[in-house]
């Protein structure tokens, strides 16, 4: 199966002005590291290369300051904003046109950021278990599993699946979010085997882009640290992380909305089993008692 590159561009214009306003946030994240990198850079050139402990010092509070910032914001505002994403991808009816409509309508699923991690956790777990044949899972898989090197790649492939089934919960149009949820989970289990393929392709394509920019950002630092005497080390790290958090920017989008529309594509038209539905209930307990 090959990757629908054009069915993703398609999912990805319906949020383009989500995309680029989230992918300012990563970009301004990436300043950030990148003013840390230099006060490491200042500090060793001026302790001449001898002062460790110092550059430590001096730079930790910075790099834990960073942590906390993006901890406050993934539970205050890029849950919402990464649940919106998703509202756009599934191609639902919006009440009103623009960000601010399909925020509040993502709030009506999503009202808390407890709410958003029981249920992502619980995606996953219930993926993870099925991929691994669990006794547990109250659902036996339809179709044999996949052994070997195709068996590691379904459950790195969780994650992004969790999203795309999270697609699928937003399009039910429905008014009861755990419903919603279990109805797309039930889907995905029982018509999406073409996806579970899908997904393997599009992880290649997503280690790809992060191998591509970590080398078009590597080989340049890597001079430039050379000429200036520097350590490379530093370089090499500092292109490390700024090549994740543009992979988080402009490739993890393109990828959701890759395995999205495939998802969609694949379970269009198809009803979810109730009985099904019935068995993921206790995997997916009630977020309003988390509230």
């Amino acid at each position: 199966m090959t990757v629908n590159f054009r069915e993703a561009l398609a999912t990805l214009s319906r949020a383009l002005s989500l995309v680029l306003f989230r992918a300012g946030i990563f970009i301004a994240g990436g300043f950030m590291v990148i003013i840390i990198f230099a006060m490491l850079l200042f500090i060793f050139r001026l302790g001449n290369g001898a002062s460790p402990v110092v550059a430590v010092v001096f730079t930790l509070p910075a790099v834990v300051g960073g942590w906390i910032l993006s901890r406050v914001l993934q539970r205050f505002f890029l849950f919402r904003n990464r649940a919106a994403l998703l509202l756009f991808f599934s191609g639902c009816s919006l009440p009103a046109p623009g960000l601010a409509a399909a925020s509040k309508e993502a709030g009506r699923f999503f009202p808390d950021y407890s709410g958003w991690l029981i249920v992502n956790r619980g995606l996953r777990r219930t993926l993870s278990a099925f991929y691994r044949g669990s006794k547990e899972f109250p659902v036996q898989p339809a179709v044999p599993l996949s052994k070997g090197f195709s068996r590691i790649l379904d459950r790195l492939a969780v994650k992004p699946l969790s999203q795309a089934v999270l697609v699928l919960a937003f399009s039910r149009n429905g008014t009861d979010a755990q419903r919603a949820v279990r109805e797309g989970l039930a889907l995905y289990l029982g018509y999406g085997s073409k996806s579970r393929h899908l997904a393997q392709q599009w992880l290649w394509f997503s280690a790809s882009g992060l191998a591509f920019l970590f080398l078009c950002l590597a080989l340049p630092n890597w001079f430039i640290f050379r000429s200036a005497g520097a350590p490379v080390s530093i370089g090499l790290i500092l292109a490390a992380a700024i090549a994740w958090l543009l992979h988080l920017a402009f490739v993890v989008p393109f990828v959701l909305a890759g395995l999205s529309s495939g998802l969609l594509a694949e379970t269009r038209g198809k009803t979810p089993d109730p009985d099904l539905c019935e068995k993921l209930s206790p995997l997916f307990p009630d977020t309003s008692s988390a509230r």
